[in-house]
């Protein structure tokens, strides 16, 4: 079975990504902000709680500029989930795009959680997202959430 969860992108008035490093990477890993969908909660619902527990990030300093209905599907190499009394073997996650309007001050990393996070250009996403496919899958949402950027 696979978790549902949601991946956000965001970017800022350069046009630059937001990644975070969570407290269970290595410094060198960073990642999308977002985690997995509770019981009775809309895709979107989870995206604001995410970013809301993660960076303190409220809904009012958010423009939502798209979402991917096609998720992006992967399966645990070894780890099996369980949450609630159910084994996941997988995730699906679907993609929502942001633009920050709020002051930089209001992004507090959680501690225990989140280490540090950094604003990157789309150029500079291939330094960061270290992972198996993590960069190309992230790449092929950014284009087409955000398809008018250049």
């Amino acid at each position: 079975m696979l978790r549902k969860g949601v991946s956000v992108l965001i970017i800022n008035k350069k046009n630059e990504f937001l990644l975070v490093n969570l407290e269970s990477f290595e410094n060198k890993y960073f990642a999308i902000p977002g985690g997995g969908v509770e019981q009775e909660e809309t895709l979107k619902d989870a995206a604001y709680r995410e970013l809301d527990e993660e960076l303190g990030i409220k809904e009012k300093h958010l423009q939502i500029v798209g979402q991917s209905d096609i998720p992006v599907r992967f399966k645990f190499k070894v780890i099996k989930m369980n949450r609630d009394g159910i084994e996941y073997d997988g995730s699906e996650r679907y993609f929502f795009g942001f633009r920050f309007i709020g002051d930089e001050k209001m992004i507090i990393p959680n501690p225990g959680e989140v280490r540090s996070y950094k604003w990157v250009t789309y150029s500079e996403l291939k330094n960061y997202l270290l992972f198996d496919n993590q960069l190309q899958e992230t790449l092929e949402k950014i284009k087409e959430i955000f398809s008018n950027l250049s």
